[in-house]
């Protein structure tokens, strides 16, 4: 199978223009999905980028650089939902001390007590969920960016974010945790309300579009490391390495997710400085360790070539 030629590192009017055009479409298709409570996973975006790349006339060259994390990060999500086979408990009182010893109440509990008044939905509500619904696609279009403007900086940036994904797997089975809303209804916490079912009831007609997510069990104590705090924070960390002069302000988007998921009774303010904690290890190991990163990527890449070849993927 050819290499896919590498992206000049100074594109031309005509490849910002298709850039925008692709950011716009995804931001589009995202929407659509959000609005119509359709949980927008890896896999959907794959197949919508590709048409989109498809009409644009860069398919192939999408097609071999995306394929491996996308099926990396699949990978991820089967196992993670094989983990409550191996678990006969999950840790409820240790992120409830964490919390309670930093801020003297869960923040969970102070936030739902400040903001949220059961039965009327306000617009930061929306916003909360809107976040945590998109914890996967922003990240992945601002991959879809970088693949555009720095083809070195995507390798890393996708690379960092599979490592991530399989160290948090790791850490779900040797700490299975619950989160709030789960200790609040086995009564370690007073009550938790459902903000993100309250929600989506005011939200447009859901729509079943077929996923590999359907045949993916759920992991109710993935609670450790928070994913939805770790996958913008990362995110925002590779930002501000290309941008390193304006590139501070998204970090606005990992703090608003941090408090996303608490407000929601998602996540403890401990499942998020764990993730910030793996953020900084993973990034600082692979954006020293380029060569090695380089390596990785393409024994990645002809790993999956030869299976496509033989049929096996």
């Amino acid at each position: 199978m050819p290499e896919s030629p590498q992206v000049p590192k100074k594109t031309s009017a005509y490849d910002r223009v298709i850039l925008v055009i692709s950011i716009v479409y995804m931001l589009l298709v995202s929407a659509y999905m959000v609005w119509h409570q359709q949980f927008f996973s890896p896999d959907k975006f794959f197949v919508f980028a590709f048409i989109g790349m498809l009409l644009l006339g860069r398919a192939w060259q999408f097609f071999w650089d995306w394929l491996p994390p996308i099926l990396l990060i699949l990978g991820y999500d089967y196992l993670r939902g094989l983990v409550p086979n191996f678990i006969t408990h999950a840790h409820i009182r240790v992120m409830i001390y964490f919390d309670r010893f930093i801020f003297g109440q869960v923040p969970t509990i102070i936030l739902q007590h400040w903001f949220f008044v059961d039965g009327r939905i306000r617009w930061y509500d929306n916003l909360a969920v809107i976040l945590y619904f998109l914890h996967f696609i922003i990240p992945l279009i601002v991959a879809l960016f970088f693949w555009f403007i720095d083809r070195k900086l995507f390798k890393q940036y996708m690379v960092a974010m599979v490592i991530l994904s399989y160290a948090a797997f790791v850490t779900y089975i040797v700490f299975p945790a619950a989160p709030p809303w789960m200790a609040s209804q086995l009564g370690y916490l007073p009550y938790v309300a459902h903000i993100t079912d309250q929600v989506l009831a005011h939200f447009g007609h859901p729509i079943n579009l077929p996923t590999v997510y359907q045949y993916v069990g759920a992991n109710l104590v993935a609670a450790v490391p928070s994913l939805h705090a770790a996958y913008p924070t990362m995110t925002a960390m590779f930002f501000f390495k290309k941008f390193p002069k304006w590139g501070w302000a998204f970090f606005i988007y990992p703090l608003m997710m941090y408090l996303a998921v608490m407000y929601l009774g998602e996540h403890y303010f401990f499942d998020i400085t764990v993730a910030i904690i793996y953020c900084l290890v993973i990034y600082a190991a692979v954006v020293n360790w380029r060569g090695y990163t380089a390596r990785t990527w393409e024994w990645i890449k002809s790993l999956f070539k030869k299976q496509l070849i033989k049929g096996t993927i």
